[in-house]
């Protein structure tokens, strides 16, 4: 069974791409990378058993899944700090670098917690051309409110143990920038 992320609806129902593979299951469709095969579920992933065609060919998932949480719940953190896309973006190792973990949290906050959806969107457009292309789609992502499944647990059900296990520091890094949104 493929499962797909609804968030890749317009690039898989789009017209064809040529995509360049990045190794260790990414494909980069002209600065949208898709994640493929991941054993969690990512806003711009498509997951199970998965064969690609070169030079033809269709990928029709046989489920979609909605990687924009309904929060539940209310996180509190010291406002005074706002992170700063321009000094923030690309920092840090890793494929998605921790500065751009946060942002991502950040601007998803912003979009699910308080509707400021625009300025999600200027905080990504910001930080995209500084950081990876694996980064850089995630941040886009998180600009319309579509997290790893990791930050549906925190969100909807109040347990952050499995955003805190996410990655090596991508998942603490997301709980930060969302609880600066707050």
């Amino acid at each position: 069974m493929i499962e797909a992320s609804s968030g890749l609806r317009p690039l898989l129902e789009g017209p064809l791409r040529p995509g360049v593979a990045l190794g260790a299951g990414y494909v980069d469709f002209g600065g949208w990378v898709v994640a493929f095969g991941s054993r969690v579920r990512m806003p711009n992933g498509c997951g199970g058993p998965l064969c690609l065609w070169i030079g033809g060919g269709t990928l029709e998932p046989d489920a979609w899944w909605d990687p924009r949480p309904v929060p539940r719940i209310r996180l509190e953190v010291d406002r005074r700090w706002r992170p700063d896309a321009v000094r923030l973006a690309g920092r840090g190792s890793g494929l998605t670098p921790a500065g751009d973990d946060v942002l991502a949290g950040y601007a998803a906050g912003l979009t699910l917690f308080h509707g400021r959806c625009l300025e999600a969107v200027r905080i990504a457009a910001v930080a995209a051309p500084r950081t990876t292309t694996l980064s850089a789609t995630l941040l886009r992502h998180a600009a319309r409110g579509e997290l790893p499944e990791p930050a549906h647990s925190l969100l909807e059900e109040g347990d952050p143990e499995p955003l805190r296990r996410f990655g090596h520091s991508s998942g603490c890094a997301l709980l930060l920038g969302l609880a600066l949104a707050c």
